[in-house]
């Protein structure tokens, strides 16, 4: 059950030649469409999943589904719409980025200062010191809470998301 499998396809000259164009159907990845979030406010139909580092889509789809091909419906639930920044990084790939976003080395210096609730203030009245990584890490860490959509209630996604891009592909205009 790929994602993908459900796209249409559309005519793309893929050899950009000019002078002979030569036609081949490819997948629109390109393609759009919003499933119905209504079904997806109600709490009954989830599980509540911590995802513990190095989980990824695929893994919880193939642990809750029995399917690694349905980790678009994991995506789904999590509401991630992009699968790099929306899911929480691995420990290491979280050291990474904080070298890139702030440089090498400047993880421990000050990002912000909070106070005892956890309020962003001005570093006059200190009450404690936020490092790169430390506020870079709670970002992630509130990534890490997944609401999985009920094994029950998947079939009917899949139907829906079929449903929507057959829907959609009656009003694609080919040229």
């Amino acid at each position: 059950m790929a994602y993908f499998k459900y796209f249409n396809t559309i005519g793309y000259d893929v050899r950009g030649n000019e002078s002979k164009h030569q036609f081949e159907d490819i997948t629109n990845i390109l393609q759009r469409v919003r499933l119905k979030l209504d079904s997806v406010k109600y709490h009954a139909l989830f599980a509540k999943h911590m995802i513990i580092d190095g989980q990824t889509p695929e893994f919880l789809a193939h642990e809750f589904y029995g399917d690694s091909e349905l980790h678009w419906v994991i995506l789904f639930a999590h509401q991630a719409t992009n699968p790099y920044y929306d899911w929480p990084l691995t420990y290491f790939d979280l050291k990474k980025y904080v070298d890139k976003k702030y440089g090498e080395g400047k993880g421990t210096e000050a990002n912000h200062y909070e106070d005892p609730e956890g309020y962003w203030i001005d570093p006059i009245g200190v009450y404690s010191t936020v490092s790169n990584f430390a506020h870079e890490e709670k970002v992630n860490d509130s990534k890490r809470n997944l609401m999985v959509i009920r094994e029950d209630y998947v079939q009917n996604i899949v139907a829906e998301l079929k449903s929507l891009l057959k829907y959609n592909s009656l009003n694609l205009v080919r040229k």
